[in-house]
């Protein structure tokens, strides 16, 4: 926003008064109708930016605990534990690790995206100033890590589980492997009743 001397009407009330111009709208305004046009802004910014990035930084800070998105996943793994012999549960707790690591990962991904917006949207409330293009640029952002967070809670659902009898590779008994681009594997050997099969449980990654 900026103060300048012009003879055009007044975007609003269109009296002749005008002696303000936002350089966000570019339209013309009085003094009364310009202080309400700030505060438009102001409420337009707290509402659509402001709120939306603390929604989004909350589901963010849920997946700093490491079950959030893989409760189903952990299951598998501890009644595989449970059900193999004694060798390989230091293995399981390598698996564990592994995940944690994965999934804080992939959080810290959207994070750092999400520090820029936090900086912009702290510079714009210090500052005061509310420009519709910022509050479309921030917007936008907002949407697309929302939607980038969506789609990697959602991901448990994307979870295959394949069974083949085959004997057990004591060297690789539990261990992540990529499949495909953006794709991640536990690879789990079991023995049940004297039989030998692998599961491999796939769950994608969908953060870039």
């Amino acid at each position: 926003m900026t103060t300048v001397n012009a003879s055009n009407l007044c975007s609003i009330c269109n009296k002749s008064s005008v002696k303000y111009i936002c350089i966000g709208c570019k339209k013309n305004f009085c003094s009364k109708d310009f202080k309400e046009h700030e505060q438009q802004l102001s409420i337009i910014f707290d509402n659509e930016i402001v709120r939306s990035h603390n929604e989004l930084l909350e589901q963010i800070q849920k997946l700093e605990k490491s079950n959030y998105l893989s409760l189903n996943l952990f299951a598998q793994i501890e009644q595989w534990k449970k059900t193999t012999i004694n060798k390989i549960e230091n293995v399981a707790e390598r698996a564990h690790h592994e995940l944690i690591e994965l999934i804080d990962k992939q959080r810290m991904k959207i994070t750092k995206q999400l520090e820029s917006i936090t900086k912009d949207i702290r510079s714009c409330q210090e500052e005061e100033i509310f420009l519709e293009n910022d509050i479309d640029r921030l917007k936008q952002k907002i949407n697309e890590i929302q939607q980038k967070l969506e789609q990697f809670i959602r991901k448990h659902t994307n979870i295959s589980i394949i069974v083949d009898n085959d004997q057990i590779d004591w060297n690789r008994l539990i261990y992540f492997k990529e499949k495909q681009p953006n794709c991640e594997y536990i690879e789990l050997k079991n023995i049940e009743e004297n039989k030998f099969f692998n599961e491999s449980i796939q769950f994608n990654s969908f953060i870039d």
